[in-house]
């Protein structure tokens, strides 16, 4: 067991508890002061050396003259007392408060409020690694490391936008980061999105494509999903996917398979939804950059009208937007008579309107009795007969 004591010259030495023997000093000129991950106390001092101290080693504190005082706290406790007791009292305006007391508002819960900061500055050489609710810098991407709830996800500030969402696929299964599924908008649960398995053969399944699993979800539990931003330590080889993926391959939401992600882009009519591009090909330690971006519909542009479209519609403008329109086969009588032509392709006559006097107006299909909408075969020939000179307009649409 060891005794921590502050002199009064500022060192702060370490005694055996027992004998009182001398045992190390460490000087104040203290810059890291931290947790280690076996639970000791890390104190690094401006020469570089580290000092290790086990919080369960140390019986007693003490800041010369005052009396020791019994210890029994965990590294945390053993920290927090090293930071403002032993190594940095700040001095000023007449006291000498100690850091906790220059940092902390004071609130009944007793939590560090840190107010009025200029400047935080992070070592940029650190090897620390960011857990939940902690940030750390990453030299490698040049950023910011903030771990995200459950201390799987990080972050990279500036370089990602991630979801908490709700698994709610149907069937209900687990989520895995290691599948990399893709996810569309399902709704809501607890005032979050729920999200289910994405597929690109139609609209309902890829118009809210929302991003790629980013951890480990099952199902009706919350998680993290990437929308942008890089997805690492994953099989990107595209074996998973009986496909060769290499780096700078696009991506594309799978026509065939519920969240599956695939190099080859889809044709219409499948729809192609982009989801990012391969950043690393590797079997293990893999990256992807995500980049949702999902195609569009014709009738989704904003110039563009669609109202039940038919086979063999056309775009036509009105003045003012893009508007489907059938073809129009205009017929000019100048007396009452008989006109013959030629189906091009399997087709059907909607309905007939004319723009001149109103003829009583035939149409035979090989020369019997057509009704209007049933399908005339290509190559049959349509005859249309009026009794007076007459504009008539036959509205047809490919059958």
């Amino acid at each position: 067991m060891i005794n921590i004591v502050k002199l009064a010259n500022g060192n702060v030495a370490i005694y055996d508890s027992t004998s009182g023997d001398f045992i190390n000093s460490l000087s104040p000129d203290i810059v890291e002061i931290e947790c280690n991950v076996n639970g000791s106390v890390k104190v690094v001092q401006d020469n570089g050396s580290v000092e290790y101290i086990d919080p369960t080693n140390v019986a007693n504190t003490e800041v010369v003259p005052a009396a020791p005082i019994a210890f029994s706290g965990t590294c945390a406790d053993l920290a927090q007392l090293l930071s403002s007791d032993f190594f940095f009292v700040v001095s000023g305006g007449g006291a000498t408060p100690t850091l906790t007391q220059v940092l902390t508002a004071g609130d009944s819960a007793g939590s560090l409020d840190i107010t009025d900061l200029n400047l935080l500055d992070f070592d940029t050489a650190t090897t620390s690694t960011a857990g939940a609710g902690q940030m750390a810098w990453n030299d490698t991407l040049g950023t910011m490391n903030l771990g995200l709830k459950g201390g799987s996800v990080i972050s990279n500030l500036g370089q990602h936008l991630h979801a908490r969402v709700v698994n709610k696929t149907t069937p209900l299964v687990n989520l895995t980061k290691a599948g990399y599924e893709v996810v569309i908008v399902a709704g809501a649960t607890g005032q979050r999105l729920s999200v289910k398995l994405a597929k690109a053969d139609n609209d309902a399944n890829s118009a809210g494509t929302l991003g790629i699993v980013a951890e480990n979800i099952a199902g009706n539990q919350e998680g993290f999903i990437c929308s942008v931003g890089q997805l690492t330590n994953i099989n990107t080889t595209g074996s998973l996917q009986g496909e060769t993926w290499n780096d700078g391959d696009s991506l594309y939401l799978s026509p065939t398979v519920f969240g599956g992600v695939t190099n080859v882009k889809p044709s219409a009519p499948f729809h192609e939804v982009r989801i990012g591009y391969v950043e690393y090909a590797h079997a293990v330690n893999g990256k992807i950059y995500v980049k949702i971006d999902n195609g569009y519909e014709l009738d989704e542009l904003h110039n563009v009208a669609i109202t039940t479209p038919l086979n063999g519609n056309y775009l036509e403008y009105n003045g003012t937007v893009w508007v489907n329109q059938g073809l129009v086969y205009t017929i000019e009588l100048i007396a009452a008579l008989t006109v013959d032509f030629y189906a091009p392709y399997n087709m059907k006559i909607n309905t007939i309107s004319n723009i001149l006097n109103s003829p009583t107006t035939t149409i035979q299909d090989d020369n019997v009795a057509y009704t209007l909408t049933n399908t005339i075969a290509a190559g049959s020939k349509i005859t249309v007969t009026v009794n007076t000179a007459a504009v008539v307009n036959l509205n047809i649409t490919k059958a």
